[in-house]
């Protein structure tokens, strides 16, 4: 990329902590004097809101009209928010890009190379992080969380018939994520942050891998 700024992308399955760290990482940028703006999938003016609220209908779509949605959405995202503030020296750091859509619709048959090329013109990312976890780790902070009853049928891969049981075709379902995360991470270089980890110690480890991409742009914290 050639703007002043730097986009770090952090992925993962739901319920692995990317919002947190993303919120953690800006948190950490702005204490060094850094420029920092959150975006993400489902949050532009345009499709963010339609989203959201129609989450049930819109994973009742096929795979394409699915993957047009969310590129449209990353698009809206890119033009009116994305380039603007990197051109302006930010670092925009996106909870989710284009990996998860794309691993998300080919798990359930979707052409990779099709959707890939919905995202020919987006910038790569100067850095992406990959969260990871197993299924009965995630499982259980849903558990803990008591966020297990607002599991849905898409985030569960109910809708790929893998059983019967809910919760038994979300973890099948974070196998195949997870293999799919793993196969691009090993394919592409994207640094591995296991969240296996107490919070601090799990910020510690993206921090190392984030830092020397944004070496350039931290200014030295005062002690007083």
């Amino acid at each position: 990329m050639t703007s002043q700024g730097k986009l770090i992308v952090i992925e993962g399955p739901d319920h692995v902590g990317r919002s947190l760290h993303a919120r953690l990482l800006m948190e950490r940028l702005e204490a060094h004097g850094v420029a920092v703006r959150i975006v993400g999938l489902a949050r532009s003016e345009l499709l963010g809101e339609l989203i959201k609220t129609t989450t049930t209908e819109l994973h009742q779509l096929n795979w394409r009209t699915r993957a047009l949605l969310y590129a449209t959405d990353l698009h809206d995202q890119y033009i009116h928010d994305i380039k603007p503030l990197l051109d302006a020296g930010f670092v925009v750091i996106a909870d989710r890009y284009t990996l998860t859509p794309l691993i998300r619709e080919t798990i359930r048959g979707g052409d990779p190379r099709w959707i890939e090329g919905l995202y020919n013109t987006m910038p790569k990312p100067d850095m992406t992080v990959i969260l990871e976890a197993g299924g009965r780790r995630l499982l259980n902070r849903m558990m803990y969380n008591d966020s297990l009853t607002q599991l849905n049928h898409y985030e569960a891969g109910a809708d790929m018939g893998l059983s019967p049981s809910i919760t038994r075709s979300f973890l099948e379902y974070q196998k195949l994520l997870r293999k799919a995360f793993m196969e691009h991470a090993n394919k592409d270089g994207i640094s591995l942050v296991h969240t296996r980890e107490v919070v601090t110690e799990v910020h510690k480890a993206i921090w190392e891998h984030v830092k020397p991409c944004v070496a350039g742009m931290l200014q030295s914290i005062s002690m007083g």
